[in-house]
Protein backbone atom coordinates (compact mmCIF):
# COMPACT_ATOMS: atom_id res chain seq x y z
CA UNK A 1 0.00 0.00 0.00
CA UNK A 2 1.04 3.61 -0.37
CA UNK A 3 2.88 5.58 2.31
CA UNK A 4 2.43 9.36 2.64
CA UNK A 5 5.43 10.83 4.40
CA UNK A 6 4.89 14.57 4.06
CA UNK A 7 3.77 16.00 7.39
CA UNK A 8 4.16 19.24 9.30
CA UNK A 9 3.33 20.27 12.85
CA UNK A 10 0.22 22.41 13.18
CA UNK A 11 1.23 25.97 13.92
CA UNK A 12 1.19 26.73 17.62
CA UNK A 13 1.71 23.16 18.81
CA UNK A 14 4.82 22.02 20.56
CA UNK A 15 7.38 19.58 19.24
CA UNK A 16 7.72 16.15 20.85
CA UNK A 17 9.09 15.97 24.35
CA UNK A 18 10.15 13.18 26.65
CA UNK A 19 7.91 11.79 29.35
CA UNK A 20 9.07 10.73 32.76
CA UNK A 21 8.06 7.30 34.00
CA UNK A 22 4.43 7.24 35.04
CA UNK A 23 3.55 10.57 33.38
CA UNK A 24 0.36 10.51 31.36
CA UNK A 25 0.71 11.50 27.70
CA UNK A 26 -1.00 14.61 26.41
CA UNK A 27 -2.24 15.03 22.84
CA UNK A 28 -1.13 17.36 20.06
CA UNK A 29 -2.51 17.51 16.55
CA UNK A 30 -0.51 17.26 13.36
CA UNK A 31 -1.57 17.10 9.75
CA UNK A 32 -0.98 13.72 8.15
CA UNK A 33 -2.19 14.66 4.68
CA UNK A 34 -4.41 17.37 3.16
CA UNK A 35 -7.77 17.64 4.83
CA UNK A 36 -7.02 15.15 7.62
CA UNK A 37 -5.99 15.79 11.21
CA UNK A 38 -5.13 13.09 13.71
CA UNK A 39 -4.48 13.08 17.42
CA UNK A 40 -0.86 12.45 18.27
CA UNK A 41 0.31 11.27 21.68
CA UNK A 42 3.64 12.60 22.90
CA UNK A 43 4.68 9.00 23.46
CA UNK A 44 5.28 9.08 19.68
CA UNK A 45 7.88 10.90 17.58
CA UNK A 46 7.06 12.75 14.37
CA UNK A 47 8.42 9.86 12.35
CA UNK A 48 5.95 7.56 14.05
CA UNK A 49 3.10 9.17 12.13
CA UNK A 50 4.72 9.52 8.72
CA UNK A 51 3.40 6.31 7.24
CA UNK A 52 -0.09 4.85 7.55
CA UNK A 53 -0.79 2.67 9.30
CA UNK A 54 1.93 3.71 11.74
CA UNK A 55 2.16 0.12 12.93
CA UNK A 56 5.91 -0.09 12.76
CA UNK A 57 6.76 2.76 15.06
CA UNK A 58 4.93 1.99 18.28
CA UNK A 59 6.34 2.67 21.69
CA UNK A 60 7.29 -0.44 23.57
CA UNK A 61 4.87 -1.19 26.40
CA UNK A 62 6.20 -1.17 29.92
CA UNK A 63 7.04 -4.67 31.17
CA UNK A 64 4.94 -6.32 33.81
CA UNK A 65 5.72 -9.11 36.21
CA UNK A 66 5.25 -12.79 35.43
CA UNK A 67 1.99 -14.26 36.61
CA UNK A 68 0.54 -17.72 36.46
CA UNK A 69 2.03 -21.19 36.63
CA UNK A 70 5.00 -22.63 34.77
CA UNK A 71 2.81 -25.17 33.02
CA UNK A 72 2.16 -24.85 29.29
CA UNK A 73 -1.49 -24.36 28.34
CA UNK A 74 -3.11 -27.61 27.25
CA UNK A 75 -4.34 -28.01 23.70
CA UNK A 76 -8.08 -27.56 23.37
CA UNK A 77 -10.75 -29.31 21.37
CA UNK A 78 -11.31 -26.21 19.19
CA UNK A 79 -8.60 -27.15 16.73
CA UNK A 80 -10.18 -30.54 16.14
CA UNK A 81 -12.09 -28.87 13.30
CA UNK A 82 -9.87 -28.24 10.27
CA UNK A 83 -11.68 -24.93 9.63
CA UNK A 84 -10.49 -23.43 12.92
CA UNK A 85 -8.95 -19.96 12.68
CA UNK A 86 -7.05 -18.06 15.36
CA UNK A 87 -7.61 -14.45 16.34
CA UNK A 88 -4.60 -12.18 16.81
CA UNK A 89 -4.85 -8.61 18.09
CA UNK A 90 -2.67 -5.53 18.15
CA UNK A 91 -3.62 -2.68 20.44
CA UNK A 92 -1.28 0.06 21.63
CA UNK A 93 -0.95 -0.94 25.27
CA UNK A 94 1.04 -3.36 27.38
CA UNK A 95 0.94 -6.77 25.66
CA UNK A 96 -0.40 -8.44 28.79
CA UNK A 97 -3.34 -6.02 28.80
CA UNK A 98 -4.42 -6.86 25.25
CA UNK A 99 -6.03 -10.18 26.20
CA UNK A 100 -8.18 -8.84 29.07
CA UNK A 101 -8.99 -5.78 26.95
CA UNK A 102 -10.21 -7.99 24.11
CA UNK A 103 -12.38 -9.96 26.54
CA UNK A 104 -13.83 -6.69 27.83
CA UNK A 105 -14.52 -5.33 24.33
CA UNK A 106 -15.65 -8.44 22.49
CA UNK A 107 -16.02 -11.30 24.96
CA UNK A 108 -13.13 -13.45 23.62
CA UNK A 109 -9.49 -14.12 24.46
CA UNK A 110 -7.18 -13.82 21.43
CA UNK A 111 -4.88 -16.68 20.50
CA UNK A 112 -2.02 -14.25 19.86
CA UNK A 113 -1.11 -10.65 20.58
CA UNK A 114 1.25 -8.52 18.53
CA UNK A 115 4.02 -6.31 19.85
CA UNK A 116 6.52 -4.12 17.94
CA UNK A 117 10.04 -2.89 18.57
CA UNK A 118 12.84 -1.42 16.46
CA UNK A 119 16.49 -2.33 16.71
CA UNK A 120 17.57 1.26 17.36
CA UNK A 121 15.90 1.25 20.79
CA UNK A 122 18.35 -1.38 22.02
CA UNK A 123 15.56 -2.68 24.25
CA UNK A 124 15.78 -6.12 25.75
CA UNK A 125 12.99 -8.48 24.73
CA UNK A 126 10.33 -8.57 27.45
CA UNK A 127 10.63 -12.21 28.41
CA UNK A 128 8.36 -11.76 31.43
CA UNK A 129 5.44 -10.48 29.37
CA UNK A 130 5.84 -13.22 26.77
CA UNK A 131 5.81 -15.91 29.47
CA UNK A 132 2.85 -14.30 31.21
CA UNK A 133 0.90 -14.34 27.96
CA UNK A 134 1.70 -18.03 27.40
CA UNK A 135 0.48 -18.83 30.90
CA UNK A 136 -2.74 -16.99 30.00
CA UNK A 137 -3.14 -19.19 26.91
CA UNK A 138 -1.96 -16.50 24.48
CA UNK A 139 1.00 -16.67 22.07
CA UNK A 140 3.35 -13.69 21.69
CA UNK A 141 3.78 -12.36 18.13
CA UNK A 142 6.83 -10.08 18.08
CA UNK A 143 7.47 -7.80 15.10
CA UNK A 144 11.21 -7.09 15.18
CA UNK A 145 12.14 -4.15 12.96
CA UNK A 146 15.77 -3.59 11.87
CA UNK A 147 15.81 0.19 11.60
CA UNK A 148 15.92 3.55 13.34
CA UNK A 149 12.47 5.14 12.85
CA UNK A 150 13.85 8.57 13.76
CA UNK A 151 15.87 8.56 10.52
CA UNK A 152 14.71 8.52 6.92
CA UNK A 153 15.15 5.28 5.02
CA UNK A 154 17.92 6.88 2.95
CA UNK A 155 19.83 8.39 5.87
CA UNK A 156 23.48 7.22 5.83
CA UNK A 157 23.20 6.46 9.55
CA UNK A 158 20.14 4.24 9.03
CA UNK A 159 20.46 0.49 9.68
CA UNK A 160 21.14 -1.23 6.35
CA UNK A 161 20.87 -4.84 5.25
CA UNK A 162 24.56 -4.84 4.39
CA UNK A 163 25.38 -3.87 7.99
CA UNK A 164 23.52 -6.96 9.17
CA UNK A 165 25.22 -9.22 6.65
CA UNK A 166 28.62 -7.77 7.65
CA UNK A 167 28.04 -8.73 11.30
CA UNK A 168 27.67 -5.22 12.72
CA UNK A 169 24.57 -6.24 14.67
CA UNK A 170 25.61 -9.74 15.72
CA UNK A 171 26.01 -8.94 19.43
CA UNK A 172 22.58 -7.32 19.58
CA UNK A 173 20.96 -10.23 17.72
CA UNK A 174 22.56 -12.85 19.98
CA UNK A 175 21.38 -11.01 23.08
CA UNK A 176 17.79 -10.94 21.84
CA UNK A 177 18.05 -14.61 20.85
CA UNK A 178 19.03 -15.56 24.40
CA UNK A 179 16.03 -13.59 25.68
CA UNK A 180 13.70 -15.33 23.22
CA UNK A 181 15.02 -18.66 24.50
CA UNK A 182 14.45 -17.62 28.10
CA UNK A 183 10.69 -17.45 27.51
CA UNK A 184 10.66 -21.24 27.63
CA UNK A 185 7.54 -21.35 25.43
CA UNK A 186 6.71 -20.86 21.73
CA UNK A 187 6.76 -17.30 20.37
CA UNK A 188 6.39 -15.86 16.87
CA UNK A 189 9.03 -13.50 15.52
CA UNK A 190 8.28 -11.46 12.40
CA UNK A 191 11.47 -9.91 11.03
CA UNK A 192 11.79 -7.55 8.06
CA UNK A 193 8.11 -7.48 7.12
CA UNK A 194 6.62 -5.70 4.07
CA UNK A 195 9.95 -5.96 2.26
CA UNK A 196 8.14 -5.59 -1.08
CA UNK A 197 7.16 -2.00 -0.30
CA UNK A 198 9.42 1.04 -0.36
CA UNK A 199 8.79 2.54 3.08
CA UNK A 200 11.33 0.58 5.17
CA UNK A 201 15.14 0.60 4.86
CA UNK A 202 15.20 -3.20 4.53
CA UNK A 203 12.86 -3.06 1.50
CA UNK A 204 14.18 -4.60 -1.70
CA UNK A 205 13.48 -1.27 -3.44
CA UNK A 206 15.86 0.48 -1.06
CA UNK A 207 18.62 -2.10 -1.49
CA UNK A 208 19.39 -1.91 -5.17
CA UNK A 209 16.48 -4.17 -6.13
CA UNK A 210 18.51 -7.11 -4.79
CA UNK A 211 16.40 -9.81 -3.09
CA UNK A 212 19.54 -11.87 -2.39
CA UNK A 213 20.76 -9.26 0.10
CA UNK A 214 17.49 -9.45 2.01
CA UNK A 215 17.66 -13.24 2.06
CA UNK A 216 21.25 -13.17 3.36
CA UNK A 217 20.33 -10.77 6.16
CA UNK A 218 17.22 -12.77 7.11
CA UNK A 219 19.17 -16.02 7.25
CA UNK A 220 21.94 -14.49 9.33
CA UNK A 221 19.46 -13.16 11.89
CA UNK A 222 17.70 -16.53 12.01
CA UNK A 223 20.91 -18.52 12.47
CA UNK A 224 22.27 -16.27 15.22
CA UNK A 225 19.01 -16.47 17.15
CA UNK A 226 18.88 -20.27 16.85
CA UNK A 227 22.54 -20.52 17.89
CA UNK A 228 21.64 -18.55 21.02
CA UNK A 229 19.25 -21.36 21.98
CA UNK A 230 15.97 -19.89 20.73
CA UNK A 231 14.56 -23.00 19.11
CA UNK A 232 11.18 -21.95 20.53
CA UNK A 233 10.83 -19.24 17.88
CA UNK A 234 8.37 -19.66 15.02
CA UNK A 235 9.64 -17.45 12.19
CA UNK A 236 7.09 -15.32 10.32
CA UNK A 237 8.02 -14.13 6.81
CA UNK A 238 5.64 -11.38 5.73
CA UNK A 239 4.98 -9.53 2.48
CA UNK A 240 2.60 -6.66 1.72
CA UNK A 241 -0.57 -7.54 -0.21
CA UNK A 242 0.54 -5.33 -3.13
CA UNK A 243 4.14 -4.46 -4.11
CA UNK A 244 5.51 -0.92 -4.35
CA UNK A 245 6.89 -0.56 -6.96
CA UNK A 246 5.21 -3.30 -8.94
CA UNK A 247 8.28 -4.74 -10.61
CA UNK A 248 9.88 -8.15 -11.02
CA UNK A 249 12.33 -7.83 -8.11
CA UNK A 250 9.39 -7.17 -5.79
CA UNK A 251 7.77 -10.53 -6.51
CA UNK A 252 7.74 -12.00 -2.96
CA UNK A 253 8.90 -15.36 -4.30
CA UNK A 254 12.25 -13.75 -5.19
CA UNK A 255 12.87 -12.93 -1.50
CA UNK A 256 11.81 -16.19 0.13
CA UNK A 257 14.57 -17.40 2.51
CA UNK A 258 13.48 -21.05 2.22
CA UNK A 259 11.46 -23.49 4.29
CA UNK A 260 14.42 -24.09 6.62
CA UNK A 261 14.14 -20.47 7.76
CA UNK A 262 10.40 -19.88 7.70
CA UNK A 263 7.56 -21.37 9.75
CA UNK A 264 4.70 -19.05 8.71
CA UNK A 265 3.97 -17.09 5.53
CA UNK A 266 2.17 -13.84 6.27
CA UNK A 267 0.38 -11.07 4.39
CA UNK A 268 -0.31 -7.48 5.49
CA UNK A 269 -3.24 -5.60 3.97
CA UNK A 270 -5.67 -2.82 4.93
CA UNK A 271 -8.99 -1.66 3.49
CA UNK A 272 -8.48 2.07 3.06
CA UNK A 273 -11.90 2.33 1.35
CA UNK A 274 -10.78 5.24 -0.85
CA UNK A 275 -8.12 5.38 -3.55
CA UNK A 276 -5.75 8.23 -2.61
CA UNK A 277 -5.27 11.18 -0.23
CA UNK A 278 -7.79 13.95 -0.54
CA UNK A 279 -10.51 11.92 -2.26
CA UNK A 280 -13.70 10.61 -0.73
CA UNK A 281 -15.26 8.25 -3.24
CA UNK A 282 -18.40 6.62 -1.84
CA UNK A 283 -17.14 3.07 -1.88
CA UNK A 284 -16.49 0.30 0.59
CA UNK A 285 -13.10 -0.30 -1.03
CA UNK A 286 -11.92 -3.72 -2.14
CA UNK A 287 -13.69 -6.61 -0.46
CA UNK A 288 -11.77 -9.24 1.46
CA UNK A 289 -11.59 -11.62 -1.49
CA UNK A 290 -10.48 -8.89 -3.87
CA UNK A 291 -7.74 -7.87 -1.47
CA UNK A 292 -6.44 -11.21 -0.22
CA UNK A 293 -7.32 -13.98 -2.69
CA UNK A 294 -4.34 -13.28 -4.95
CA UNK A 295 -1.74 -12.81 -2.15
CA UNK A 296 -3.05 -15.96 -0.47
CA UNK A 297 -2.59 -17.93 -3.70
CA UNK A 298 0.91 -16.47 -3.99
CA UNK A 299 1.77 -17.62 -0.46
CA UNK A 300 0.51 -21.14 -1.18
CA UNK A 301 2.61 -21.31 -4.35
CA UNK A 302 5.77 -20.11 -2.60
CA UNK A 303 5.66 -22.54 0.33
CA UNK A 304 2.89 -25.16 0.15
CA UNK A 305 4.14 -26.84 3.35
CA UNK A 306 3.74 -23.75 5.52
CA UNK A 307 0.58 -22.24 7.05
CA UNK A 308 -0.53 -18.71 6.22
CA UNK A 309 -1.52 -15.80 8.43
CA UNK A 310 -2.72 -12.26 7.85
CA UNK A 311 -0.30 -10.47 10.16
CA UNK A 312 -2.00 -7.07 9.91
CA UNK A 313 -5.50 -6.24 8.72
CA UNK A 314 -7.93 -3.43 9.40
CA UNK A 315 -10.70 -1.47 7.73
CA UNK A 316 -11.24 2.27 7.58
CA UNK A 317 -14.60 3.91 8.15
CA UNK A 318 -14.03 6.20 5.15
CA UNK A 319 -16.54 6.28 2.35
CA UNK A 320 -18.37 3.01 2.89
CA UNK A 321 -19.89 0.43 5.21
CA UNK A 322 -17.13 -0.89 7.47
CA UNK A 323 -19.51 -3.16 9.40
CA UNK A 324 -20.50 -4.85 6.14
CA UNK A 325 -16.83 -5.22 5.18
CA UNK A 326 -16.22 -7.10 8.44
CA UNK A 327 -19.28 -9.27 7.85
CA UNK A 328 -18.03 -10.07 4.36
CA UNK A 329 -14.59 -10.93 5.77
CA UNK A 330 -16.18 -13.37 8.19
CA UNK A 331 -18.16 -14.97 5.37
CA UNK A 332 -15.01 -15.33 3.26
CA UNK A 333 -12.99 -16.85 6.09
CA UNK A 334 -15.52 -19.62 6.66
CA UNK A 335 -16.25 -20.17 2.95
CA UNK A 336 -13.60 -22.85 2.46
CA UNK A 337 -11.61 -20.66 0.06
CA UNK A 338 -8.80 -20.12 2.59
CA UNK A 339 -8.23 -23.49 4.26
CA UNK A 340 -4.56 -22.83 5.10
CA UNK A 341 -5.11 -19.28 6.39
CA UNK A 342 -4.96 -19.90 10.13
CA UNK A 343 -4.14 -16.70 12.04
CA UNK A 344 -5.84 -13.34 11.43
CA UNK A 345 -4.27 -10.44 13.34
CA UNK A 346 -6.52 -7.39 13.54
CA UNK A 347 -5.18 -3.86 14.04
CA UNK A 348 -7.58 -2.89 16.84
CA UNK A 349 -6.44 0.71 17.22
CA UNK A 350 -7.84 4.03 16.00
CA UNK A 351 -4.92 6.03 14.66
CA UNK A 352 -4.55 7.75 11.29
CA UNK A 353 -7.78 5.94 10.36
CA UNK A 354 -10.57 4.52 12.50
CA UNK A 355 -9.30 0.95 12.24
CA UNK A 356 -10.58 -0.49 15.51
CA UNK A 357 -13.45 -2.88 16.04
CA UNK A 358 -15.13 -0.26 18.23
CA UNK A 359 -15.09 2.64 15.76
CA UNK A 360 -18.90 2.71 15.71
CA UNK A 361 -21.77 0.85 17.31
CA UNK A 362 -22.51 -1.04 14.09
CA UNK A 363 -18.85 -1.97 13.66
CA UNK A 364 -18.56 -3.23 17.22
CA UNK A 365 -21.63 -5.41 16.70
CA UNK A 366 -20.21 -6.88 13.49
CA UNK A 367 -16.73 -7.34 14.95
CA UNK A 368 -18.05 -9.02 18.10
CA UNK A 369 -20.18 -11.37 16.00
CA UNK A 370 -17.15 -12.27 13.84
CA UNK A 371 -14.70 -13.06 16.64
CA UNK A 372 -17.32 -15.07 18.53
CA UNK A 373 -17.96 -17.41 15.61
CA UNK A 374 -17.06 -21.00 16.52
CA UNK A 375 -14.44 -21.20 13.79
CA UNK A 376 -12.55 -18.24 15.37
CA UNK A 377 -12.24 -19.85 18.81
CA UNK A 378 -8.77 -21.41 18.42
CA UNK A 379 -6.52 -20.95 21.47
CA UNK A 380 -2.87 -20.00 21.81
CA UNK A 381 -1.57 -23.51 22.54
CA UNK A 382 -3.44 -24.83 19.50
CA UNK A 383 -1.98 -22.02 17.40
CA UNK A 384 1.53 -22.98 18.53
CA UNK A 385 0.92 -26.51 17.24
CA UNK A 386 -0.22 -25.48 13.75
CA UNK A 387 3.30 -25.32 12.28
CA UNK A 388 4.06 -28.91 13.24
CA UNK A 389 0.92 -30.03 11.42
CA UNK A 390 2.25 -28.56 8.15
CA UNK A 391 5.91 -29.48 8.11
CA UNK A 392 6.40 -32.58 6.05
CA UNK A 393 2.75 -32.65 4.97
CA UNK A 394 0.81 -31.61 1.89
CA UNK A 395 -1.67 -28.86 2.84
CA UNK A 396 -5.32 -29.34 2.08
CA UNK A 397 -7.15 -27.94 -0.91
CA UNK A 398 -10.37 -27.76 1.09
CA UNK A 399 -11.06 -27.47 4.82
CA UNK A 400 -12.62 -30.93 4.88
CA UNK A 401 -9.28 -32.67 4.33
CA UNK A 402 -7.92 -34.67 7.23
CA UNK A 403 -4.55 -32.91 7.50
CA UNK A 404 -5.63 -30.45 10.14
CA UNK A 405 -8.16 -32.59 11.92
CA UNK A 406 -6.32 -32.22 15.08
CA UNK A 407 -5.80 -31.39 18.62
CA UNK A 408 -8.18 -33.35 20.78
CA UNK A 409 -7.92 -33.33 24.51
CA UNK A 410 -5.34 -35.84 25.60
CA UNK A 411 -5.97 -38.29 28.42
CA UNK A 412 -5.03 -37.13 31.86
CA UNK A 413 -1.29 -36.39 31.97
CA UNK A 414 0.86 -39.47 32.42
CA UNK A 415 4.25 -39.38 34.11
CA UNK A 416 7.18 -41.66 33.39
CA UNK A 417 8.69 -43.66 36.19
CA UNK A 418 11.35 -41.41 37.71
CA UNK A 419 14.94 -42.69 37.70
CA UNK A 420 16.64 -43.77 40.90
CA UNK A 421 17.35 -41.01 43.38
CA UNK A 422 20.33 -38.92 42.35
CA UNK A 423 21.38 -35.45 41.36
CA UNK A 424 18.20 -34.88 39.35
CA UNK A 425 15.12 -36.61 37.98
CA UNK A 426 12.81 -36.00 35.04
CA UNK A 427 9.12 -36.69 34.46
CA UNK A 428 7.13 -36.52 31.24
CA UNK A 429 3.53 -35.66 30.41
CA UNK A 430 1.60 -35.35 27.15
CA UNK A 431 -0.12 -31.96 27.19
CA UNK A 432 -2.06 -32.41 23.95
CA UNK A 433 -2.39 -34.58 20.87
CA UNK A 434 -3.85 -34.50 17.37
CA UNK A 435 -3.91 -36.65 14.26
CA UNK A 436 -0.24 -37.24 13.45
CA UNK A 437 1.32 -35.28 16.29
CA UNK A 438 1.44 -34.27 19.94
CA UNK A 439 2.87 -31.79 22.45
CA UNK A 440 4.93 -32.97 25.39
CA UNK A 441 6.47 -31.45 28.50
CA UNK A 442 9.34 -32.65 30.69
CA UNK A 443 9.87 -31.41 34.24
CA UNK A 444 13.42 -31.56 35.60
CA UNK A 445 13.78 -31.67 39.39
CA UNK A 446 16.94 -31.36 41.44
CA UNK A 447 17.57 -33.82 44.24
CA UNK A 448 18.27 -32.87 47.83
CA UNK A 449 21.23 -30.77 46.71
CA UNK A 450 21.47 -27.85 44.30
CA UNK A 451 22.70 -28.60 40.76
CA UNK A 452 24.37 -26.54 38.07
CA UNK A 453 23.52 -28.06 34.71
CA UNK A 454 21.38 -31.03 33.71
CA UNK A 455 20.92 -33.45 30.81
CA UNK A 456 17.80 -35.51 30.07
CA UNK A 457 17.90 -38.53 27.76
CA UNK A 458 15.32 -40.92 26.36
CA UNK A 459 14.64 -43.14 23.37
CA UNK A 460 11.89 -41.96 21.06
CA UNK A 461 9.24 -44.42 19.95
CA UNK A 462 8.97 -45.60 16.37
CA UNK A 463 7.54 -42.89 14.10
CA UNK A 464 8.18 -40.02 16.52
CA UNK A 465 10.09 -36.94 15.33
CA UNK A 466 10.56 -33.79 17.40
CA UNK A 467 9.84 -30.73 15.23
CA UNK A 468 10.32 -27.97 17.79
CA UNK A 469 11.67 -27.75 21.34
CA UNK A 470 11.85 -24.87 23.81
CA UNK A 471 13.55 -24.52 27.18
CA UNK A 472 16.55 -26.67 26.27
CA UNK A 473 19.10 -27.63 23.62
CA UNK A 474 18.07 -30.67 21.56
CA UNK A 475 20.35 -33.29 20.04
CA UNK A 476 18.96 -36.31 18.17
CA UNK A 477 20.93 -39.33 16.97
CA UNK A 478 18.65 -41.94 15.45
CA UNK A 479 16.08 -42.67 18.15
CA UNK A 480 18.31 -41.32 20.97
CA UNK A 481 17.10 -37.94 22.25
CA UNK A 482 19.24 -35.69 24.44
CA UNK A 483 18.17 -32.34 25.89
CA UNK A 484 20.59 -30.13 27.81
CA UNK A 485 19.87 -27.02 29.85
CA UNK A 486 20.09 -23.46 28.58
CA UNK A 487 22.07 -20.85 30.49
CA UNK A 488 19.03 -19.39 32.19
CA UNK A 489 17.64 -22.67 33.57
CA UNK A 490 20.88 -24.51 34.34
CA UNK A 491 21.00 -23.87 38.09
CA UNK A 492 18.36 -25.41 40.33
CA UNK A 493 18.20 -25.21 44.09
CA UNK A 494 17.61 -28.29 46.20
CA UNK A 495 14.32 -29.85 45.03
CA UNK A 496 13.94 -27.01 42.55
CA UNK A 497 12.30 -27.59 39.14
CA UNK A 498 12.31 -26.31 35.59
CA UNK A 499 10.57 -27.56 32.46
CA UNK A 500 11.04 -27.80 28.71
CA UNK A 501 8.46 -28.59 26.08
CA UNK A 502 8.31 -29.84 22.52
CA UNK A 503 6.11 -30.53 19.52
CA UNK A 504 6.48 -33.84 17.70
CA UNK A 505 5.11 -35.87 14.82
CA UNK A 506 3.84 -39.36 15.54
CA UNK A 507 1.74 -40.84 18.33
CA UNK A 508 2.35 -39.89 21.97
CA UNK A 509 3.87 -42.41 24.33
CA UNK A 510 5.45 -42.32 27.78
CA UNK A 511 9.22 -42.63 27.55
CA UNK A 512 11.62 -43.70 30.28
CA UNK A 513 13.72 -40.65 31.12
CA UNK A 514 17.13 -40.35 32.73
CA UNK A 515 18.58 -37.17 34.21
CA UNK A 516 22.20 -36.46 35.00
CA UNK A 517 24.07 -33.42 36.30
CA UNK A 518 26.12 -31.70 35.15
Amino acid sequence: MSRWRSIRPIEGHAAPRSLTFGEEPRSDTIATRPGRVRVWSTHETLDQVRAPPDRSRRRRPRPTAVRGSDRSPALSAAAADASTKYLGVFRQTSPTDIGPGTVSRYGVTPASVQWFDSWATGNAFNTADARTLWNQGVMMHYTWEPWNPALSVSDPNQIHLQDIVNGTWDTYIRARGAEFAAVGAPIMVRWGHEFNGNWYPWAIANNGGNPALYISAYRRVHDLVVAAGATNVQWVWCFNDSPTPNTSYNDPAQSYPGDTYVDWLAIDGYNWAWPRPGTRTATTGPGFDAKFASPYAKARSIAPKRPVMIAEVGSSEDGGNKAQWINDMSTALQSGRYPDLKNIVYFDQDKEELWSGTSSTAVKTAFTAWVNQTYMKGRGADLAAVVAQYKGTTPSATPSATRSASPTPSPSPSASTPPPAGACSATYRTTGSWSGGFQGEVTVKAGNSAINGWTVRWTSASGQTITQLWGGVLTVSGSAVTVKNLSWNSSLGANGTTAFGFLANGSPSTPTLTCTSP
